[in-house]
């Protein structure tokens, strides 16, 4: 079953806005959005929030976040923008309470989204079952969520810059991070997605009339880049801000400067660098393997078309020759009883002595001749918009000498013309 989101504009413009549907849909919503940020401030780990805190439990907190887990979720069974939000709220308010720069708090929480628009990315683009039923769709989900949970875990670098971590515990913070969302995401959504997945799709086509998923083009592939691109630049610039703001601050206490405290806020460096590179390593290899399977799709597209119009073509000569050969019949009826006409008429000629009986005789048998000149002038024609006229007016004028000639008349009818049609 590929990924059929519901997307929030789409209930919008084709249903009223009191429908039942919309308000269930606005109300769960908020629901889901409520519920993420209670969840997440109430399993937060204290020494999340405490900077002076020995990070124990963080493993535990990435293992089971709350958000991230219902923004998982929500984007598989209803699409990006539902859980884009609650992801990013949940998050932002746990960096102000984590006593971060609202700038920076907003930077943390767009990096869980941004592993959100992994998923979101790859499952447009690739038509593969994300209810996990095949070894191939656990392998994608797999590697998806594995390059996702290593995206989002930018957001370690702005938290512990931001709290003059060391390098060592930035380490263990971002390890813990990737780690434990990447064990989330297998283990817990990938296990709810296989379970529930086909229920809620089921209901899904019973109350909404799920739209055709847009295709992608090229010119989406280079923008979603791009955007990934300015995404990571963002990251990696507020991560080059802070560390150098930290290096300051360091040299500026100049009393208390060690060696140490300088290797650290390098070394922090050190683990960005390393990070982005990874990070924008996956980005370029999804970009080809994007393209690369844009274009495989566009060739199955076009040898699927051309196979349909060569059966069309095929069927339609089929149809063609049938039609043809039908109209052949047709024709020889219409002569056959054209001829049988003209005998009836000759045995009633030969019947009666009346001339004036015969005259009139003669005249039909004249005229039904002349209708089946034009029959046979038009049957023995290829092209009808081009009738040759000329052979028509022959015959005519031939069948009129032979009609009207008679023992005492000798009757001879000239003409001259050219091929005309």
């Amino acid at each position: 079953m590929n990924w059929r989101p519901v997307h929030l504009d789409y209930i919008l413009d084709t249903y009223n806005p009191f429908d039942k549907r919309v308000l269930l849909s606005l109300l769960l919503w908020i629901i889901v959005i409520s519920a993420s940020i209670a969840a997440s401030i109430q399993i937060v780990p204290d020494d999340w929030i405490n900077p002076s805190g020995q990070k124990v439990r963080l493993m535990d907190f990435f293992i089971l976040n709350p958000a991230m887990l219902i923004a998982v979720i929500t984007l598989f069974w209803f699409g990006f923008e539902w859980a884009f939000i609650p992801v990013f709220l949940s998050m932002f308010i746990i960096g102000v309470f984590s006593n971060l720069d609202p700038l920076w708090a907003i930077l943390f929480g767009m990096s869980f989204t941004f592993g959100l628009s992994i998923y979101a990315i790859v499952y447009h683009c690739i038509k593969t079952d994300y209810t996990l039923r095949s070894v191939k769709s656990v392998i994608i989900y797999i590697v998806t969520s594995f390059i996702a949970s290593t995206a989002s875990s930018l957001g370690t670098f702005i938290w512990s810059l931001e709290h003059n971590i060391t390098a060592a515990e930035t380490a263990s913070i971002w390890n813990s991070w990737w780690s434990g969302s990447f064990l989330q995401a297998v283990l817990l959504s990938g296990a709810i997605l296989f379970v529930f997945s086909p229920t809620v799709e089921k209901w899904k086509s019973k109350f909404f009339e799920i739209p055709s998923r847009s295709e992608v083009s090229t010119k989406w592939v280079y923008s979603t880049v791009v955007l990934i691109t300015i995404v990571i630049s963002v990251f990696i610039f507020s991560s080059d801000y802070l560390g150098k703001k930290r290096v300051s601050e360091e040299i500026l206490q100049l009393e208390n400067l060690t060696s140490y405290s300088v290797t650290t806020a390098l070394e922090s460096f050190e683990i960005i660098t390393w990070v982005s590179i990874w990070i924008v390593f996956c980005v370029g290899f999804g970009a080809i393997f994007l393209i690369s399977s844009w274009n495989n799709e566009l060739k199955e597209k076009v040898v699927e078309r051309t196979r349909s119009l060569n059966e069309a073509e095929k069927k339609l000569k089929i149809s063609l020759d049938e039609k043809i050969t039908l109209l052949n019949e047709i024709h020889h009826r219409v002569k056959n009883n054209l001829a049988v006409v003209i005998a009836l008429l000759d045995l009633q000629r030969m019947r009666n002595a009346d001339p004036n009986i015969r005259r009139v005789l003669d005249d039909a048998k004249s005229r039904i001749k002349s209708m089946g000149f034009v029959h046979e002038t038009l049957y023995q024609t290829e092209d009808f918009a081009n009738v040759e006229f000329s052979e028509y007016l022959k015959r005519l004028c031939k069948s009129l000498e032979t009609t009207l000639k008679a023992p005492n008349k000798d009757i001879s009818i000239l003409y001259e013309c050219e091929k005309m049609s």
